[in-house]
């Protein structure tokens, strides 16, 4: 796929998480595989309603290293760029805090689908930081046949082989959570744009 289509497609995905509820505000960051060497992520605090496909940021995979003169790239370059160099099946990765997957990870746990899969859950690291990339890169190698994983009281990470993959995923995993929420927390009540 050409590099302006891989553009398009970011922005499109954000909008499209935005929309759903999956990402709010700046909160969470989309990237796509550009070749075996660099990655295009979205840039750094800026809204993504005003988010322009020039806007998004060529980053080096090997040690995220990335052009000066370019916006500066989404905090968690490090946790895409693990996925890209341990996964050569992954092309498209979203991260998100989308609601009840990051009220499920608070926990700190992996857990299983009701479909019987396992979601993996990366031990806590604070955001931006080596720690949290290693922490990833470890489940990441682990398990390989994953494309959900939980992050320990962070959030999200979902991949695909395509954009239509990484969005699907990150839309079946939070109806998981969803569900699983509702098992835990029987007597909570929820606010009505959460519902």
């Amino acid at each position: 796929m050409k590099e302006q289509e891989l553009r398009q497609q970011i922005i499109d995905a954000c909008l499209y998480l935005q929309k759903t509820g999956l990402i709010a505000r700046t909160w969470g960051n989309v990237s796509a595989r550009l070749n075996d060497e660099e990655f295009i992520i979205t840039p750094s605090g800026l809204a993504y309603d005003q988010t322009t496909p020039e806007d998004l940021v060529i980053v080096k995979i090997a040690d995220c290293s990335y052009d000066d003169s370019q916006r500066k790239p989404s905090s968690e370059k490090g946790v895409h760029a693990s996925a890209y160099k341990l996964r050569p099946d992954v092309n498209f990765i979203v991260h998100t805090h989308q609601y009840y997957a990051s009220a499920v990870c608070a926990d700190e746990a992996s857990i299983t689908l009701s479909d019987g899969s396992f979601v993996p859950c990366a031990d806590y690291g604070l955001p931006s930081t080596k720690t949290l990339q290693n922490n990833c890169a470890k489940v990441f190698e682990q398990f390989k046949q994953s494309n959900m994983f939980l992050l320990a009281k962070h959030g999200a990470v979902t991949f695909g082989a395509t954009m239509k993959d990484a969005l699907n995923n990150a839309e079946s995993l939070e109806a998981e959570c969803k569900s699983l929420f509702k098992k835990r927390v029987k007597k909570f009540v929820m606010p009505e744009n959460m519902l």
